[in-house]
């Protein structure tokens, strides 16, 4: 794509803010950086994010995004010219609607440098509240989409939800129930019932008999014939045996074997 790409590993977890602190160095220059979380997908506008910070002339701006329940998240407090005078981590309190922070910054690099090194920092705790306190904290209102995907459900959830959204692609030939999207090369046998909400990446292969629904499977998965998998999430090259039961939310890694006739119970996680 032409862009470099430089990696910063963390000998130790080092929260939310110490990783921005540890990469300071490998980033030229002393522009405003971008930060996005890596558990949520979203469409929110970086260039337009970026842009309203530039011109508002604060140390830090953050996407926020409105939900019917804030608990679970950052809670913000927004005055009428989208400055944040509140801000509040996953507080129990934070009962009902509200804005909260959808995990995408800009940051000045002064906000970086009041990142102690060295060890873990949470940016919401121990940065944001402080920016906020001092009037540096703005908000960006974000009415697109955005899915928090840090647990198994929400990420299920969250595919599901975007299928909906999406054209649907049939599939001549394939006995799928829609919405659901299949990748190229795959195989899916006469009376093998798919969907809805099934997502197969490429080449998977899926035999007579078995019925896949709400589930992702990755590349090169093989279901063979009489299995049963609902609200699943299988790895690249995992081999499920024939009359196997894979119960809702449960998790198979890659390249994983998995003997015929076997029940793996709702909620499993399947290690190779």
């Amino acid at each position: 794509m032409g862009d470099r790409m430089a990696l910063s590993v963390e000998e130790t977890p080092l929260g939310t803010g110490g990783p921005l602190r540890l990469a300071a160095g490998m980033v030229p220059g002393n522009e405003p950086v971008v930060v996005v979380n890596g558990d949520i997908v979203s469409d929110i506008d970086l260039k337009g994010l970026t842009r309203a910070h530039m011109a508002s002339g604060t140390e830090a701006t953050i996407a926020v995004f409105s939900v019917g329940d804030a608990r679970p998240f950052g809670l913000v407090t927004l005055d009428s010219g989208d400055q944040i005078i509140g801000f509040e981590e996953k507080s129990q309190k934070a009962q009902g609607p509200g804005w909260i922070n959808a995990g995408v910054y800009v940051l000045n690099r002064s906000v970086i440098g009041m990142i102690p090194e060295g060890r873990a920092v949470s940016l919401e705790r121990e940065i944001f509240p402080v920016l906020a306190s001092g009037m540096k904290l703005r908000g960006w209102r974000h009415d697109g989409f955005w899915y928090d995907i840090g647990k198994v459900e929400d990420y299920l959830a969250m595919n599901m939800d975007l299928l909906k959204r999406g054209e649907q692609l049939l599939s001549p030939g394939f006995d799928i129930e829609q919405p659901s999207h299949v990748g190229s090369g795959c195989v899916i046998a006469r009376g093998a019932k798919v969907g809805p909400y099934a997502i197969f990446s490429p080449k998977v292969k899926v035999k007579s008999g078995a019925m896949v629904r709400e589930t992702i499977l990755f590349e090169e998965t093989m279901i063979d014939e009489d299995c049963r998998v609902e609200g699943a999430v299988i790895g690249e090259g995992t081999r499920v045996g024939k009359g196997t039961a894979i119960g809702k939310g449960s998790v198979i890694a890659s390249e994983v074997v998995i003997p015929e006739h076997s029940v793996v119970k709702p909620g499993s996680i399947v290690l190779n």
